[in-house]
Parts: structure tokens; sequence; C-alpha cells
């Protein structure tokens, strides 16, 4: 027996020889990288490769002779490159702001695939060169869209009670933000779900139309590992309301758009979220999607007939 118990998650990389890589969230709640020798697995022989960072460690990969990290920060894919110690060597070049997955391979492989995304990208597979770290485009789907033909940027705000919340902003290139743009603005905050960027023809219609489509980053979800997860849960489950309405001020103090303009989308556990952000500050929205919500959790448990 390498690993006993069900405390922490232990994900193997890979290995080298006799050296087995793990990511794992023990003793780091944003994951780390460990070697255990399959024959001196005592846990005072573990040894750290990767340290828990900032930003919450996604994936590792053992690929050409080196180690590939996907990490997310600040809610989209970072990926680096770096050698069996553990020594930053390289970055690689996404596409632009968005999701990275994949990077699968040998020890011994030159080259790696992986899927990239974003709200203006449709799903595309990347080679990546593991020995130079370049990019190319290995197959992509043919869409009658230009990617280019949109803005995908990252804005930070404050929330009540000074917390720093990411949100992405996207719409056509074309359209300049004036105060009186229709804007749609998305959460969900909770479960543990980070809300990175990914592709939709709705979302991808809505802008064609001229609208701006936002994405706040709330607490509840992983965006930031577990912290975050729990600055938003049970007790703390105000925090997200204060997010969302938070974000919702801040395009409006920006000039994006104004409340009239203004609509939110939330389902499920963000259908909760839009719902009590309605109930709270209904002058400060237009519209509200709430869809499949959870509202009445008094009478939550109690059985509806229907007859």
């Amino acid at each position: 027996m390498i690993i006993e118990g069900f405390d922490y998650d232990y994900t193997l990389v890979g290995n080298i020889g006799d050296d087995l890589y793990f990511r794992t969230n023990d003793g780091a709640p944003r994951n780390r990288l460990i070697v255990i020798n399959a024959k001196n697995p005592e846990r005072e022989s573990w040894r750290e490769i990767i340290a828990e960072s900032k930003d919450v460690l996604d994936d590792v990969s053992l690929v050409g002779g080196k180690i590939i990290t996907t990490y997310m920060q600040d809610a989209k894919t970072v990926v680096k490159m770096m050698d069996l110690d553990g020594n930053e060597t390289g970055t690689v070049d996404l596409p632009g702001i968005g999701t990275a997955s994949g990077f699968g391979g040998k020890w011994n492989d030159e080259e790696s695939f992986f899927a990239f995304s974003s709200f203006n990208s449709p799903t595309m597979i990347n080679k990546l060169d593991a020995a130079t770290g370049e990019v190319e485009t290995f197959k992509a789907p043919d869409v009658a869209m230009n990617p280019d033909d949109y803005v995908v940027k990252q804005v930070f705000y404050n929330s009540k009670d000074g917390t720093r919340v990411p949100m992405f902003i996207s719409h056509r290139k074309d359209v300049v933000p004036d105060g009186d743009t229709p804007t749609m603005l998305y959460g969900y905050g909770g479960f543990n779900i980070s809300l990175t960027p990914s592709y939709s023809t709705t979302r991808l219609t809505w802008m064609d139309m001229g609208g701006i489509y936002a994405v706040a980053n709330l607490r509840g979800g992983g965006e930031y590992g577990k912290e975050w997860h729990q600055a938003g849960t049970k007790l703390n489950k105000q925090n997200v309301f204060d997010d969302f309405i938070a974000a919702a001020e801040f395009l409006i103090s920006e000039g994006y758009t104004r409340p009239e303009k203004l609509a939110i989308l939330g389902g499920s556990n963000g259908g909760l979220l839009v719902g009590a952000c309605l109930t709270r500050r209904p002058e400060l929205f237009g519209a509200v999607v709430c869809q499949a919500p959870l509202l009445d959790m008094q009478r939550y448990q109690t059985p509806v007939s229907y007859t």
C-alpha cells in the first residue's frame, strides 16, 4: 500500500522509473505535485516537486522530458513548462483568454495536444511542440465566425467587503459600450464550480445582436481553491449575493450599461442567486432570467401535491 485513507485526493500523473508523480491537495488546498518512490513509499520519503501557489494547479503531465502544468489563474488557464526539479522553463502561449485542457502523452513524446475554447472561440485542438513550446492549430471547427471579431477581456472589481472579484466581459469588437448597451450578467457561485471561459452559440448570438455578455466569478465557486469556495457557503452565502450585486454596480458605474438595460441570468443555484438579488435590489436590473431556481428554502423538503 502506497497511500492509505480518503482524506485527500491523489491523482497519479505518471512515473519515471520507480518515481511516481502525484498531484494532491494533501497539505495544499490549491494542489501541489509530489513524488513517491515505489520502493520507499513511506511518507517521510515523499518529495515535493511543485509547491502550492496562489493559483489552482488543475492538471499535470509528463511529456517530452518536461513537466507541463495547467493552472487556473483568475479563472482562466495558464500553462507552464518545468523541469524535473519544478523549475519553470517557459510558458505556453495560448490563443487568448480561455480554457485549455489535455496535454497528454508519454515522457519521450516530442509533441502533445490540447483543447482550447473561449467566449469567442469554439473548442479547437492545438499541437504543442514539447521542445520549443510552440503552438499551432491542429484541428478547428468549420464555423461561420471569426474570433478576432470579438473582444474578450477580464476586469476586477471590489465586493461589499472589499474582496477582489474577477469578471469576464465579451462583446463584438465594433460595439463600443456607452452606458446604454444591453448587457447580460451571468453568475453561479456555488458547489466549488469554476466559471472558466467557454463557447456557446447562444451567447455568441447575443453578442452578434450587439449585446455585452459578462460572467462574474463569485465566491462559492472553485476559482481560487477551497477558501474561495467556503467563503460563499452556509453562513457565508450572503457573500455570493454581495459579489453579484457588486458586479452589476461595476458594469453600471464603469459605463457599460444602465439598470434598464441590464439583465441577470442564473439557473439552479444560479436561479437562487438571481432571485435573491432581484429581491434585494429590484431597481438594479431591467430583466431577470431565473431558471430552475431553489427559492423557497424554508419549505424545500415539503412534498408538493399536484392533485
